[in-house]
């Protein structure tokens, strides 16, 4: 996968434009507390997702487990996520549903369960983790460049909740989140494509 693939994965599957409805149901028109709620989001979706690029690899490394295996699995994960935006349903393998009704209360929300795991779950970490620039230090550093962007992007897209709100229409969101779901299944299609070539050289011969 090329960095932008991995960019346009994890803003795909971060899916922060989708995921307004639920960052506006934890806002209460304060603006003070409201941008602490998304500066702490934001935040927290950069460290998760920095450990994940810097400490991924030898996570794998512990348990045995090779850079193509992964990229296999994780392509299937992703194409999971991907299908449940086709079908314009939230995808329990990104994030739980319950948890976000059980921690409306938490004065942590920003953290959890926006943060982590409506941002920053299983899908996002997979893709961060699967993307071979992993390999090398310039990939990690360049991985991370994208994530601090990425990270920017968010925080100003929940910081401009209620103005996006009152211009995207619930019809355009779903249409949105389809296109969305089709481009993630075809980034998650190479991803397993590429685990299967690092797994099993002689396919690509």
């Amino acid at each position: 996968m090329s960095l932008l693939n991995t960019a346009i994965g994890i803003f795909t599957v971060a899916n922060p434009i989708g995921n307004l409805p639920i960052y506006l149901s934890f806002t209460d028109g304060d603006q003070k507390t409201d941008k602490a709620i998304a500066r702490n989001s934001a935040f927290t979706f950069l460290i998760a997702l920095l450990l994940a690029t810097w400490l991924g690899n030898d996570l794998l490394a512990i348990f045995g487990i090779s850079q193509g295996a992964f990229q296999i699995s994780g392509g299937l994960i992703v194409i999971l996520i991907g299908l449940s935006m086709l079908r314009s349903k939230p995808p329990e393998e990104h994030h739980d549903p319950a948890s976000i009704d059980r921690d409306k209360g938490s004065s942590g929300k920003g953290i959890v369960p926006i943060g982590i795991p409506l941002l920053a779950g299983p899908g996002t970490l997979t893709i961060a983790i699967a993307d071979p620039v992993n390999s090398s230090i310039d990939g990690k550093i360049s991985l991370s460049l994208i994530v601090l962007i990425l990270t920017l992007m968010i925080y100003l897209i929940f910081d401009a909740a209620e103005m996006l709100s009152s211009k995207i229409s619930i019809s355009a969101l779903q249409v949105l989140t389809k296109v969305m779901g089709i481009v993630l299944t075809s980034i998650a299609v190479q991803m397993l494509l590429d685990g299967l070539k690092i797994s099993f050289p002689s396919i690509s011969q």
